[in-house]
């Protein structure tokens, strides 16, 4: 299993293109999804009472209810980070045409679009992007 973040309560792991958040106490799988293609990171709060695995879509863990994104704009995130406590920045594919970084807010659900990212547009593949 590939972990994609831990904190001393929960980790988000993955093998192949299913994902797991799983309680590490006991083994509880607390939520399990598959994407299409391996996801490509995972995010869990500092307090424990989130969680966020994304990929060809992004899925939501928040106080035990999972909420999945599956829009067009958002498909192949390439990397999520968080902003404050309540706002979680995505970076999508820096290589393809849609190539942006969103703001979601994590207590809302609502998503804004920050700005176009182009910087690795036309450039070579590489998996330390500065964003």
């Amino acid at each position: 299993m590939r972990i994609l973040d831990e904190t001393e309560r929960y980790f988000i792991g993955h093998i192949f293109e299913d994902a797991y958040l799983i309680e590490k106490r006991n083994g509880e799988e607390i939520l399990v999804d598959d994407f299409y293609g391996d996801p490509s990171c995972g995010l869990i709060s500092k307090n424990n009472d989130w969680a966020i695995i994304a990929g060809d879509h992004i899925t939501i863990w928040r106080k035990g209810k999972v909420t999945k994104i599956d829009r067009e704009e958002l498909r192949w995130v390439h990397a999520i980070r968080t902003a404050d406590d309540q706002i979680i920045e995505i970076l999508i594919d820096p290589w393809s045409e849609n190539s942006a970084i969103w703001a979601l807010d994590i207590k809302t659900y609502e998503l804004t679009k920050v700005k176009p990212f182009d910087d690795y547009r036309n450039k070579e593949l590489s998996q330390d992007v500065v964003w």
